[in-house]
């Protein structure tokens, strides 16, 4: 997974959570996503298990990968994210 990634959580209700992973270039994104989605399917396996475990409930997970050139430089970006 790229250094250059980011999360964002956009919605959050009792059977779904939606998130945007953004990332730099369309190469990263590529990267994260995987050959068929393997990488962000990884990725989503990995988190649901925390995310039930924080909310008490089973959730679906849905992870989009976005491409946000230069989002490390976008300041209302990075205060939406919390950084």
């Amino acid at each position: 997974v790229p250094h250059a990634i980011s999360v964002e959580v956009e919605e959050v209700n009792e059977k779904v959570v939606r998130a945007n992973l953004y990332v730099e270039t369309e190469s990263q994104k590529q990267i994260v996503v995987g050959k068929r989605g393997s990488v962000v399917k990884e990725i989503g396996v990995r988190a649901r298990p925390e995310i039930e475990h924080l909310l008490g409930h089973a959730v679906f997970l849905e992870l989009q990968v976005k491409v946000k050139p230069k989002w490390r430089r976008d300041e209302r970006l990075l205060e939406r994210l919390g950084i």
